[in-house]
């Protein structure tokens, strides 16, 4: 009974439904009146229940003298339902990448001004974070794209990696595609204490990498942000708005 019971709610039924099924496989062909009788349950319902149980195919009726018999031949019925469902599911599955891209742009037009933010950890994260960086340059096409680094005596005397170790080259391939970089290197001792300015690329390869060195890449309307600890950790964050700010205020600083 248990059994079937589930089986019957995995097919969006109830459990008396469930126990009404029973009857009639029990009782063979019978009145609505008699099963009800049986289930003491109310005659109405029941036999509501049997005409829809009979109109999805789980159980038969005929009329015998004037009164509709209700019965059971076989559990196939049964079967055909639970299979009828798996294939409807794997239809569903089938379309699964569609709905979730159809969600997604409906997401994406309700909130518009949410920012999207990736987040990426330890040095194949970074190093990840870079590709994807260079991915969206030559995707959307971008000529210029502008970088602020920590450029500190301290960092670069005690980290043991460059950001070539994670960027590789893919500073000189931005060159070849001359794609300009406008850098501002935060520069100083121990401290940040003035901040210059460049677009030449040779030399951004050695920036440090440690030290809780600072990169920000402000790419469009992405920007990237990376802390190189003993654990580097990047953050890309898509938003027009906070990459318009950054552009703005890139633009304005004061540079020696």
């Amino acid at each position: 009974m248990q059994e079937i019971e589930h089986i019957f709610t995995q097919l969006g039924y109830q459990r008396d439904e469930a126990a009404i099924r029973l009857m009639v496989y029990q009782l063979g062909s019978k009145p609505a009146s008699t099963i009800a009788d049986r289930l003491h349950k109310e005659r109405t319902w029941v036999y509501k229940t049997l005409r829809q149980l009979a109109h999805d195919g789980l159980i038969q009726q005929t009329k015998k003298r004037g009164v509709t018999q209700f019965w059971v031949t076989n559990a196939s019925p049964l079967f055909a339902a639970l299979e009828r469902q798996r294939q409807s599911i794997d239809a569903l599955q089938s379309t699964q990448e569609d709905v979730q891209q159809t969600l997604l742009q409906y997401e994406s037009t309700r909130y518009p001004h949410l920012p999207t933010i990736a987040l990426y950890d330890g040095e194949d994260g970074v190093r990840s974070l870079f590709e994807n960086m260079y991915q969206t340059i030559i995707d959307r096409h971008y000529l210029l794209i502008k970088y602020f680094a920590t450029n500190t005596f301290d960092a670069q005397s005690t980290s043991t990696q460059t950001v070539q170790h994670y960027a590789h080259d893919i500073f000189d391939q931005l060159a070849r595609r001359r794609v300009t970089v406008e850098s501002y290197l935060g520069n100083g001792i121990l401290i940040m204490e003035q901040i210059s300015k460049t677009i030449d690329t040779s030399t951004l390869r050695d920036l440090p990498a440690g030290q809780a060195s600072v990169n920000i890449f402000v790419v469009g309307t992405v920007i990237y942000l990376i802390i190189f600890k003993d654990t580097p950790v990047g953050i890309q964050i898509d938003s027009e708005d906070l990459a318009n700010t950054m552009h703005f205020i890139l633009e304005k600083l004061q540079t020696d």
